[in-house]
């Protein structure tokens, strides 16, 4: 019988690699979870790695240190030492990645000259989401595309096992499930890699925990038999003097968790340097001092690996003048540009159940080392694009806390950590003891209510792994210390899944209604008094970030009052830091900048923009001083806002902070980067017929519903502005233009009453007047039956029984040679590519199967495209 591919000898080096491609950061919440599972598992725990059904062995405790976790010693088997290394995302991991098998590790021998063989290929885990319209994550992007190189040998990869979880939505349909990770474990097995365990599948609609509960399942069934394969082979016996302890990336050298196992160390520093960074009462703690330059390379880690990089002179500097060095890329071209807002103006109707806000950002400059900003300069050398960006493209913005959030959160902890929130801190970062962290290295300067402000995710909801770390700090001197500390663990493990997503998931606890709920947490009654000024340097016996080795010793002191007071170190090697959120950009570059020349040219800063919010072109700086260097950029943001099942109110971060910002306040700077969209391959080449003069040869086809008109807007406004520079406005009078029937430019828009959320209304009924725009509206509430765009899409120009209507879609795509562009919900998305198949199916001679490559040729050529989301 052939060896399993995961099987090594006893005596072999037990090593993992922790990998993961991510967008939101949930695939690396998965790593973290499934390293502090195996690690347990391997301790020993119960003899062996898997229960007697197959399940994750939940007992609550953390990995031993010494091998030896509950049920181990003589009666447990002995594992060896497990090395967990890696723990980054592919692209972070880099060249090491394509080192780890072919030909460059087995090279010509099977032995070295002492006889010795090569030591075996460590366990790739992998942890992979998949993004936008079935693609691979920003953090994994260069590796894909290296991957995908056809100058990689094709054993690559031999002999390296592997084992995989794969991350998605089922609601975006069966090509688009996980799609990411199905494509990377498929081309590795191409490579020569072998697939330890069956690849596992996290849907973010399962019940409970959505992908994290289906990832305790894929532990428990696939993973944890597969290691057990690997690793259990043993005879019962204690551990060998050769053989280490079960090592994690938070395991000290003396197999406890210790004050230096934690990733962070924070002291206070003298109060004098407090006060002299406060130079401006109206700015925020990023911007003001010595403080600014730390807050810069906190926000720059949070960068998108596709975001687009910028001149002096805000520019768009090109990829090739970056490959050829013309355009020299430094550390300080990752941070954030900097934009405020102009205009900030509700569209939907007042009292209506939605606010959805229309938002235009002013972006004149990007931070620096100095103070937090920096104006954009007189000029820039070559290898710049004429505009700032493209229609489609994505703003990434990196929000702030609201203050009462902030204070909030104080109140619920100890105070001997609150009472220091306005000190300056010293935050040492030490990458070595933990890279299971949630957050980037927190700025090394700067005060708690600045980090709590500017940098936590206050409003996340805590992970099952933050619970059982956060059990650790639970004080046994309070009335119900124990008892909460047996919820939290129970919270965290796979048997408390339900009461997990009861608790957590439908009620929208975030980390401050976790605090107050257990508050034996910051009691700092007998037994947990904290020294003055000691923030981070006290003895830490409890969970820390990952608490992947708190043993059982550990634990037992905990029941016997020997409990770990929660330390500002301990705290922020807890916390997560802010993620930015990712908004389709509402705008035309070039449709903002030929408004703006007109409004220039008439000396009317107000411009003109079809009697709607595009009549501020933004020109003025503000300030009465004219125009200011920078250009601008439009979002359509529904702020999310509303109450659980059991009534508890929440809102989200991001969409509240924009909501929030007043038009032209000096106060609120935005920070933001811009990266590529889903729409890169927009038609604009005008048509050759001198008959269809201010014609495209390609037309488009925009299918959308609420929010999702958003770039779709974007798309139009482009090819508009794009018309009228070549042609003029063409615009004729009412009753003298040409039929909207035969537009190049399609929409086919949805939402729920025309009087309440018809986003850009104004705008889409002008164009279709002139002629420019064929309109196809679906108002869901507006009749008696609801009226759903995928319908309207069908039902447009009729279409018989028998081609199964659709006869736009055919038309369009099959005699027109239209482009196909979707955005909004992912469930309306994959409704319209249904329907989309279906009507091109019903003409085609190959039927469904025809359409289907159809549309992959035509997503290959840019001409179809999908962007959705849950």
């Amino acid at each position: 019988m052939a060896a399993s591919p995961l099987s090594s000898s006893s005596s072999s080096p037990r090593v993992v690699d922790v990998l993961w491609a991510t967008e939101s950061g949930r695939a690396r919440a998965c790593a973290r979870r499934t390293v502090r599972l195996l690690l347990r598992a391997a301790s020993g725990s119960g003899g062996g790695l898997v229960d007697g059904d197959g399940g994750v062995d939940g007992d609550g405790d953390g990995c031993s240190a010494e091998g030896e976790g509950r049920g181990g010693g003589a009666g447990g088997r002995s594992r060896g030492k497990v090395e967990v290394r890696g723990m980054s995302s592919l692209d972070d991991f880099g060249d090491r990645f394509f080192s780890l098998g072919g030909r460059r590790r087995r090279g010509e021998g099977a032995e070295d000259e002492e006889g010795d063989c090569p030591p075996p290929p460590p366990l790739l885990l992998l942890f992979a989401s998949t993004t936008g319209d079935a693609e691979v994550p920003s953090t994994a992007l260069n590796t894909w595309r290296r991957l995908l190189s056809k100058s990689l040998p094709s054993d690559a990869f031999d002999g390296v096992p592997f084992a995989l979880f794969a991350l998605g939505d089922r609601s975006y349909g069966p090509d688009a499930y996980c799609a990411a990770g199905r494509k990377m474990a498929a081309r590795l097995v191409q490579l020569g890699a072998t697939a330890a365990c069956k690849v596992g599948y996290g849907d973010d609609g399962s019940p409970n925990g959505g992908v994290f509960a289906d990832l305790d399942r894929w532990i428990g069934e696939e993973l944890l038999p597969a290691a057990e394969r690997r690793w259990g082979a043993g005879s019962g016996r204690e551990p060998g003097p050769e053989e280490g302890p079960v090592a994690g990336p938070d395991a000290a050298e003396d197999g406890g968790l210790a004050e230096d196992s934690l990733p962070y160390e924070a002291t206070i520093v003298s109060s004098d340097e407090t006060s002299s960074n406060v130079q401006n009462p109206m700015s925020h703690e990023w911007q003001r001092g010595c403080f600014a330059a730390h807050y810069r390379r906190h926000f720059a880690r949070s960068r998108p690996a596709d975001a687009y990089r910028y001149g002096k002179c805000l520019t768009r500097t090109t990829q090739q003048a970056i490959e050829e060095k013309r355009q020299p890329v430094g550390e300080a071209d990752d941070a954030p540009l900097l934009g405020r807002v102009i205009v900030n103006e509700r569209i939907t109707a007042e009292g209506w159940m939605q606010d959805t806000r229309h938002v235009r950002m002013r972006v004149a400059g990007r931070m620096n080392d100095s103070s937090g900003g920096q104006s954009a300069s007189a000029s820039d050398d070559g290898g710049t694009e004429a505009l700032p960006y493209r229609a489609g493209d994505v703003a990434t913005i990196l929000p702030s806390n609201p203050p009462s959030l902030v204070e909030r959160f104080l109140s619920v902890l100890p105070e001997s950590i609150s009472s220091a929130a306005d000190e300056t801190l010293s935050v040492k970062h030490r990458p070595h003891r933990s890279n299971l962290t949630l957050s980037h290295p927190w700025p090394e300067r700067c005060t708690l209510r600045g980090l709590l402000t500017h940098c936590a995710d206050l409003q996340s909801l805590p992970e099952r792994e933050d619970l059982f770390a956060l059990s650790g700090y639970c004080n046994p001197s309070h009335a119900e210390g124990n008892d909460q500390r047996e919820k939290l663990i129970s919270l965290s493990e796979p048997a408390g899944a339900a009461l997990y997503g009861d608790y957590i998931i439908r009620e929208k606890r975030n980390w401050a209604d976790v605090l107050y709920d257990f508050d034996s947490i910051r009691y700092e009654g007998r037994g947990r008094e904290v020294e003055d000024g000691d923030m981070g340097n006290g003895e830490v016996g409890g969970a820390s970030n990952d608490d992947l080795t708190n043993d059982e010793e550990t634990t037992d002191g905990l029941a016997e009052g020997e409990g770990a007071p929660l330390t500002l170190s301990a705290l922020l090697s807890l916390l997560p830091s802010i993620s930015p959120r990712h908004f389709s950009i509402a705008s035309s570059p070039s449709y903002l900048k030929r408004r703006s020349s007109e409004a220039t040219s008439a000396g009317d800063s107000e411009g003109d923009a079809d009697g709607n919010s595009e009549g501020d072109s933004g020109a003025d700086s503000g300030d009465g001083k004219g125009a200011e260097p920078g250009w601008d950029v439009e979002l359509c943001v529904a702020v999310a806002k509303g109450a659980t099942s059991r009534g508890r109110p929440y809102e989200g971060l991001c969409s509240s902070y924009l909501a929030s910002l007043a038009p032209r306040s000096e106060g609120d700077v935005v920070r933001l980067w811009i990266r590529p969209g889903s729409f890169a391959g927009l038609p604009l080449e005008p048509s050759g017929d001198p008959t269809r003069r201010g014609s495209y040869e390609t037309p488009v086809l925009c299918v959308g519903a609420g929010t999702g008109v958003a770039p779709l807007r974007s798309l139009i406004l482009e090819r508009e502005a794009r018309r009228e520079r070549e042609n003029g406005a063409s615009r004729a009078p009412d009753g003298e233009s040409q039929s909207s029937q035969q537009a190049d430019n399609v929409l086919v828009f949805g939402c729920r009453k025309r009087s309440a959320d018809y986003y850009y209304g104004d705008e889409w009924d002008a164009l279709s007047r002139s002629g420019r725009l064929r309109l196809v509206n679906a108002f869901s509430r507006d009749q008696a039956h609801k009226l759903y765009v995928q319908r309207a899409l069908r039902e447009a120009d009729g279409g018989t029984d028998d081609e199964g209507g659709g006869a736009l879609i055919a038309r369009h795509v099959l005699e027109r040679g239209g482009a196909i562009y979707v955005a909004g919900g992912s469930k309306m998305a994959r409704a319209v590519r249904e329907e989309i198949v279906e009507a091109l199916g019903a003409r085609l001679e190959g039927g469904e199967r025809d359409a289907k490559r159809l549309l992959n040729r035509m997503k290959r050529r840019g001409t179809f495209a999908v962007e959705a989301w849950s």
